[in-house]
């Protein structure tokens, strides 16, 4: 029988912010190389075709783990990856970090 997965959770800016500061969360970035080079959110992860596996194979299924992309469209797609591959808690930022910049300015 398949497990049935998970729903992933979209969350805003502020709602992000307080899981970062009162959880123990996961923080992916999805953006390419250079874009995460110019700025991320402090501790994210540049979340990639080389390091997936890795971050998969080090990541417990109930951990909180927050995924961000420029917008906040793509980061959907992987958020529901990671539901399907069983995770339990899973968030996507609402206007991605574009927004979160936006926010912290």
């Amino acid at each position: 029988m398949k497990e049935r997965s998970h729903a992933f959770k979209i969350i805003t800016v502020h709602e992000a912010s307080d899981l970062i500061n009162n959880d123990n969360v996961t923080l992916l970035d999805i953006r390419d190389e250079e874009s995460f080079s110019q700025g991320h959110i402090p501790d994210a992860i540049n979340l990639s075709s080389n390091n997936i596996d890795e971050v998969i194979n080090n990541s417990d299924h109930e951990d909180n783990i927050l995924i961000y992309c420029y917008k906040g469209i793509s980061s959907q797609n992987v958020a529901q990856h990671f539901c399907n591959l069983g995770y339990k808690n899973i968030f996507s930022l609402e206007g991605g970090f574009t927004e979160y910049a936006d926010e912290s300015d």
